[in-house]
């Protein structure tokens, strides 16, 4: 197979092409750090620039999403209900 079909021109250095590989990819959320190794990403073969497949990324931010909006969801089922405000009783006056 010719790799020359599957390259994309450097945006990094303009000379160079960019060929498919897989690399772990690595992201912070709070005190966690996620790895998801053989991630799909490009390479230059004259500068070494990196990049993500878009496609890529915006599956894993859509899946975030997700996970962000069912853990919520969840948080305010776990909440108690609140009780319902009660009445004082009106002091009587004195004549």
């Amino acid at each position: 197979m010719d790799d020359q079909r599957y390259t994309i021109h450097c945006d990094e250095c303009g000379i160079g092409h960019c060929r498919p590989i897989s690399t772990p990819y690595l992201l912070k959320l709070g005190k966690h750090m996620m790895v998801m190794p053989d991630s799909p990403a490009y390479a230059c073969d004259i500068c070494g620039n990196r990049f993500f497949d878009e496609g890529f990324l915006d599956g894993v931010h859509y899946l975030l999403e997700q996970a962000a909006a069912d853990s919520r969801r969840q948080a305010r089922r776990r909440q108690a209900p609140r009780p319902e405000p009660t009445a004082m009783p009106h002091a009587r006056r004195s004549r």
